[in-house]
């Protein structure tokens, strides 16, 4: 039987993101498969330029790799999986934000992912039992 690895009550906030994130590539995935298509980067870019389009996919493309890869390196490395997740969320917003400007989506996860580290500093759990 499946059940949460973490109490709902206690973890709510890791279960936004987790909701939050399944929630954008679900929509994503909706407009790209059964929509007029989905050109992710121009949300972040208002570019018209073919070359600089590319520049500011790769820039996009880096932060979400950067993300997962920051995300799974402190995992590797013994961090609790909630303090992994926040601080690699907290980075791909903040590179974002830095990059392209401030969005509702990027401070929404930066706030969240911020707030999950502090979390977990807080109740001393940072790295796996």
């Amino acid at each position: 039987m499946l059940k949460l690895r973490y109490s709902l009550r206690s973890n709510w906030l890791f279960y936004f993101l987790v909701v939050s994130y399944a929630y954008l590539v679900g929509s994503m995935t909706m407009n790209l498969w059964f929509g007029d298509g989905v050109n992710v980067f121009a949300s972040y870019s208002a570019t018209t330029d073919a070359g600089a389009m590319l520049v500011d996919a790769n820039k996009v493309y880096w932060s979400k790799t950067s993300f997962l890869f920051l995300s799974l390196f402190l995992f590797a490395l013994n961090f609790d999986y909630r303090t992994a997740i926040g601080i690699g969320a907290t980075f791909w917003s903040g590179s974002l934000i830095f990059n392209f400007g401030a969005t509702p989506v990027l401070i929404v996860a930066g706030m969240t992912g911020l707030g999950l580290v502090v979390q977990q500093i807080i109740r001393k759990e940072i790295w796996t039992r």
